[in-house]
């Protein structure tokens, strides 16, 4: 009988540590619903992913300028919209390591290495590709580099990826996540839908522009009045002012002497051309 009771004793204490763990991401979900209404932008969620895509993109532009100024003695403009400040190679693979790669914040550095290097070659590799089929130009080209693939991508940047995502996850984010979550709700909140606007349109116009670029080097005149309105005021020296690494490609791929990438792992490059 004693025997029996010890038994029984431990049946109900291993039943009561399984339902307290089965629990437990309800309580984490309870938890999070309750910080949701004390803290801006809790969590991992929409409001936190598009600050983290805003601020990477405005400290990434301001990292490329300063980059370049100090390795080459001149200013040259960084950014990836025609208003404002913003690299969005940058903003993008902040918000990607972020989405992807938060869980792993707490593992060894070398996984970390790993997920990133792979994760940011393939983020690089689709840039490259949409940039040239959608606006027939690209901003950076790898194929005097080894262990390139289709001077796209190269090895050694891939690593420099990794490492980038070891120190996003391990110092950056954190800090720049508490300084997100120190945002009043509300003004919060109307600050991120004022700049989901603007970045809708600016964004939206960059594309334009460059779009129109690519038209007019076929010798394709303006269909309509919007197109008019590009072409008055972005014009190709515009333009090229803008982005001066940006190169016109043919149907062959990415141009030989199209510089650097457009951040700050190939700026050596692209400074130069």
């Amino acid at each position: 009988m004693k025997d029996l009771r010890e038994l029984l004793q431990r049946y109900q204490e291993a039943s009561a540590h399984v339902k307290e763990h089965a629990t437990l991401p309800k309580k984490e979900r309870q938890d999070h619903v309750i910080r949701q209404k004390q803290v801006f932008a809790d969590g991992c969620g929409f409001y936190k992913l598009f600050w983290v895509f805003v601020l990477g993109s405005f400290y990434g532009d301001i990292v490329e300028t300063l980059f370049v100024r100090i390795t080459h003695g001149e200013w040259m403009s960084r950014s990836s919209l025609v208003f404002g400040q913003f690299s969005l190679v940058w903003g993008l693979g902040c918000f990607l390591l972020t989405l992807f790669l938060h869980r792993m914040i707490n593992w060894e550095d070398r996984y970390i290495l790993i997920a990133g290097t792979v994760l940011g070659g393939i983020f690089e590799y689709l840039c490259s590709v949409f940039t040239e089929k959608a606006f027939g130009c690209v901003f950076w080209d790898y194929s005097h580099m080894r262990f390139n693939l289709n001077g796209r991508i190269n090895l050694l940047y891939c690593f420099f990826w990794g490492i980038m995502a070891i120190v996003w996850l391990k110092i950056l984010y954190p800090w720049m996540s508490k300084g997100i979550e120190r945002l009043p709700i509300l003004f919060g909140k109307i600050l991120t839908w004022v700049l989901v606007v603007f970045f809708f349109f600016d964004i939206s116009i960059s594309a334009a522009a460059l779009y129109r670029m690519h038209q007019r080097d076929g010798q394709q005149e303006p269909r309509n009045w919007a197109e008019e309105y590009v072409d008055e005021h972005f014009t190709d020296e515009w333009i090229q002012q803008r982005y001066q690494n940006l190169k016109l490609v043919g149907d062959q791929g990415p141009a030989p002497s199209a510089g650097g990438k457009g951040s700050a792992m190939g700026q050596e490059e692209g400074a130069a051309g």
